[in-house]
């Protein structure tokens, strides 16, 4: 067993209120506080554990953003037809075979060395990222990149969620979720064809239905006994996409024309900033209830962040600005210093 600076200070303060109750003599605590010292002297120095992760996530972001500049400037299009001078449909095919063979490997790979966590899941990172080849071709050997494209989206989510759950893999399932909020919003973007608002939504009000959804996907997830980590990642979207869409809905209500937007005044969404209030104190009080911390920490977040925007909303035109910024520091230094007493209260 090895023991971290926290996880040594933690121990001793334990001893101490042991000794204190009486449950433990001096000698004995010092006993143990020897065996404690020694157990980290022989811990590493260096978190090697988040270096690794920090490295594996730098490279997967690189290979990112070398795969979208290649798409983008139509690189990849260009080695790939030089390479495989063949219909569309075949180079989609290889790349699907070749997002299969990585996977295999990724599984065999995470059963030698289930704890090479990062470096494992980077290699289902890069199975995905030939999925995403895969279907880029398959649109084009369709004709479907400049037409009813959000199939595409959609095909993408399908596949890296069955993915996900067949290679028990949280990178697929993560990119299955992050693909099927895309396809949500380019899915009624390309029904409401021209005009901005489908069935007279604006993006916001869609991303509220679309949190709902999500939430209650996530609780019939939970009935089922699905893996807690797929259950909580459709639960936290969920969450995040409700908040959030409620926040931007604050702020802009259901316009989807800015000129229109600004000739209006910001006290017109009052009733969507009360909304915003209501929903944040049900999460708090969920979230306390039930001993549920996502939900009370999203709640805590927009709850502060509605009470902010609108400080900013009404008031940074009228009052003056030594007077507004005073006042601001003043309010984080109280929820700094309430933070704190919480902070210390569980700590101890």
């Amino acid at each position: 067993m090895q023991l971290n600076n926290s996880e040594k200070e933690k121990f001793k303060k334990l001893l101490y209120q042991w000794q204190e109750d009486g449950l433990l003599s001096s000698d004995k605590v010092n006993d143990l506080k020897l065996n404690i010292d020694q157990l980290h002297q022989k811990s590493s120095p260096f978190d090697w554990k988040n270096l690794s992760f920090l490295a594996f996530f730098f490279a997967v972001v690189c290979i990112i953003l070398a795969t979208s500049l290649m798409i983008t400037g139509d690189w990849l299009e260009k080695i790939v037809n030089a390479i495989f001078d063949v219909p569309d449909i075949l180079k989609s095919l290889f790349f699907f075979i070749v997002a299969g063979g990585l996977s295999y490997l990724a599984k065999k790979r995470r059963e030698r060395h289930p704890k090479k966590v990062f470096s494992n899941e980077s290699l289902f990172m890069f199975g995905a990222i030939s999925v995403a080849f895969g279907i880029t071709y398959l649109g084009f050997s369709l004709d479907m990149t400049n037409g009813y494209y959000p199939v595409l989206i959609l095909t993408a989510s399908v596949i890296y969620g069955a993915a996900g759950i067949y290679l028990n893999s949280a990178i697929n399932w993560y990119l299955s979720m992050a693909a099927f909020t895309l396809w949500f919003g380019s899915e009624t973007t390309y029904w409401a064809k021209d005009n901005d608002l489908f069935i007279g939504m604006n993006y916001p009000m869609r991303y509220v239905l679309f949190g709902l959804l999500l939430l209650l996907l996530s609780k019939i997830m939970n009935r089922l006994e699905w893996e807690q980590k797929f259950v909580n990642s459709a639960y936290v979207l969920g969450l995040l996409s409700l908040f959030m869409a409620l926040w931007l809905l604050s702020i802009f209500g259901n316009y989807a024309d800015l000129i229109a937007w600004r000739e209006v005044s910001q006290f017109n969404f009052i009733l969507w900033a009360l909304v915003l209030a209501l929903a944040s104190a049900i999460a708090i009080y969920y979230g306390l209830k039930h001993e549920d911390k996502i939900s009370r920490d999203i709640g805590i977040l927009f709850l502060l962040l509605n009470i902010y925007t609108r400080y900013f909303e009404y008031l940074w035109d009228s009052m003056h600005k030594v007077l507004f910024f005073s006042i601001l520091a003043v309010s984080f230094w109280l929820i700094g210093r309430k933070a704190e007493s919480v902070w210390n209260l569980a700590d101890k």
